[in-house]
C-alpha cells in the first residue's frame, strides 16, 4: 500500500515464490532444456535472485554438497538480466546469505519440496480410486 500511496520502496526485503510441481514440457528456446518443467523455490532479494531446485537438492546431497551439486543458482539481475551467468559459487557469500533465507521460509512456512517420488503417478483416479495403467512395463 505504500507504493500505492506514494511511497518510494517496498517495505518487504525478500520476495520468495514456490512452485513444487511440474508441467507437461519446457519453455521452448529458454535456457535451460527443463525449466519451467521441474520443482524450484526461489528468492528476490534486491539485486539477487537465487533458485533452489528440489529433484537436485534431495539427489545430489543438499546443503552439504551445494558446492558441487546443480541444485542452486545465483543470478545479479542488475548485471544479467537474462540469468545467463550463475554465481552460486562465484559469490559463495552471497548464495550462502539468500540460501538460509530461503530455507527459513521454506521451514517457517511448512512448504513441501518435491523430494520424494508421487506413488500415485502415471495412475488414473477415477472416484478417488487407483486403476492400473494399461502395459507391460509397470511395476507393481
Amino acid at each position: 500500500m505504500k507504493l500505492f500511496k506514494g511511497g518510494s520502496q517496498l517495505e518487504r526485503k525478500s520476495i520468495f515464490w514456490h512452485f513444487p510441481g511440474y508441467l507437461d514440457g519446457p519453455d521452448p528456446g529458454s535456457r535451460d532444456d527443463k525449466f519451467r518443467s521441474r520443482p524450484v523455490t526461489t528468492i528476490r532479494k534486491g539485486d539477487w535472485k537465487l533458485l533452489l531446485y528440489h529433484e537436485e537438492w534431495a539427489l545430489d546431497g543438499g546443503l552439504k554438497t551445494v558446492n558441487t551439486n546443480n541444485a542452486v543458482e545465483l543470478y545479479n539481475l542488475k548485471s544479467d538480466i537474462s540469468e545467463q551467468k550463475n554465481m552460486a559459487n562465484i559469490n559463495k557469500p552471497k548464495r550462502d546469505e539468500l540460501l538460509a533465507e530461503l530455507l527459513a521460509w521454506i521451514k517457517k512456512t511448512d512448504a513441501k519440496l518435491a523430494v520424494e517420488p508421487n506413488p500415485h503417478y502415471g495412475k488414473e483416479q477415477v472416484k478417488n480410486k487407483p486403476i492400473k495403467p494399461k502395459g507391460d512395463d509397470i511395476d507393481e
